[in-house]
């Protein structure tokens, strides 16, 4: 289980969508390019690191299975995501990330640990752009569990294989 740095990268991985545009919005404003490939290399580092915790876990983490007797798909919200947090820190020209990067530093940091705390995983766009899917789903002893996985689930009663990446989050490996 690889537990809070798990969590750390699923959130985290979850804003790089706002770190890019905040890029672009100063390289299109025609800023130095020092004020905006940080911003854009922690977007992509994210989004790396992400994808390969995800490849470690599923190839290295203890295998755990369990029959799916209700399951409903939660990663809908991915566009409300964008609208509710990306447009709000970008739409404005002299918003703050443009001004200082400490203050956008210590914005991002503030989303990470809300969204940690509260423990909602399943509207991260970036797992989307990776083909993940999140599901919230009960197991046969009617314990909730969150499942991320490639698989369209279309039926109850199935076994899958996974990896626990985290308290209640489990990483769907095979069938």
């Amino acid at each position: 289980m690889l537990s809070a740095f798990a969590k750390l990268l699923l959130v985290s991985s979850s804003l790089s969508p706002i770190l890019g545009a905040v890029a672009i919005i100063n390289y299109s404003n025609q800023t130095p390019w020092l004020h905006w490939a940080g911003w854009l290399a922690a977007a992509l580092l994210l989004v790396l690191l992400c994808w390969l915790m995800l490849v470690y876990a599923a190839k290295n983490a203890q295998q755990h299975s369990f029959t799916v007797v209700e399951f409903q798909r939660t990663d809908q919200e991915v566009l409300a995501f964008m609208l509710a947090y990306l447009i709000p820190f970008v739409s404005a020209e002299s918003g703050a990330f443009n001004k200082n990067w400490l203050v956008g530093t210590y914005i991002l940091l503030t989303i990470v640990l809300v969204i940690s705390h509260v423990g909602v995983f399943h509207f991260n766009p970036v797992m989307w752009l990776l083909r993940y899917h999140f599901y919230s789903v009960k197991d046969s002893d009617g314990v909730s569990q969150v499942l991320i996985s490639r698989t369209r689930f279309r039926q109850t009663g199935m076994n899958v294989r996974t990896v626990r990446l985290a308290h209640s989050i489990y990483l769907h490996i095979g069938d």
